[in-house]
């Protein structure tokens, strides 16, 4: 036994569904008005009609977002980690703008001409310039761009030079710069 169904049904329940539609929109429409005018109240301000200034308040506020990204273009994310330097060169060549001084110079671009011994603290400074011929003194625990200054002897400087691997893994390797002699690495 099966109930046969008023054809009226059809047509009345897409009628409810557009009448229950309507009724939530406009009184979403109606609190966002009431909300609208009881703020401008308190501040003092006055709501101009939505539909004559919306397109100008759109407008300025995409003109206030593009000005935002265009202040923002060509900065790094400060969430975003940087890559270690020398990951897509090779170990003697880098690119782009280094620190001034000493922090700026590359171990494999740096050539030792003397070294000398302070009488009071008997401590040694390498001296040694970079491939511009600008002489720098280093000591002990002094930080280059690429590594840093692990001891200093009468006749050598020993760099803990940073290196990226293929896999990506940064591990430290000793370089040697002696004397009258090009660069040699150890261990």
């Amino acid at each position: 036994m099966t109930k046969q169904m008023n054809p009226t049904f059809w047509l009345f329940r897409p009628a409810v569904c557009l009448a229950t539609a309507w009724i939530v929109f406009a009184g979403s429409m109606r609190a966002s008005r009431a909300e609208a005018e009881s703020s401008a109240g308190r501040s003092g301000v006055v709501a101009a009609a939505p539909n004559k200034t919306a397109p100008s308040q759109n407008r300025q506020r995409l003109a206030k977002e593009r000005a935002r990204a265009n202040a923002m273009a060509g900065k790094r994310d400060p969430f975003k980690v940087p890559l270690p330097p020398g990951l897509n060169a090779r170990a003697d060549e880098f690119e782009g703008p280094r620190p001034p001084g000493a922090r700026g110079l590359v171990i494999g671009q740096l050539r030792l001409r003397g070294i000398v011994r302070e009488d009071e603290s008997n401590t040694m400074i390498a001296v040694v310039t970079s491939r511009a011929n600008l002489a720098y003194f280093l000591r002990v625990h002094e930080d280059v761009y690429n590594g840093v200054v692990s001891r200093i002897t009468s006749d050598a400087v020993y760099f803990q030079q940073k290196h990226v691997d293929s896999n990506g893994r940064v591990d430290a390797r000793e370089v040697v710069l002696k004397l009258g002699a090009e660069r040699q690495e150890g261990r």
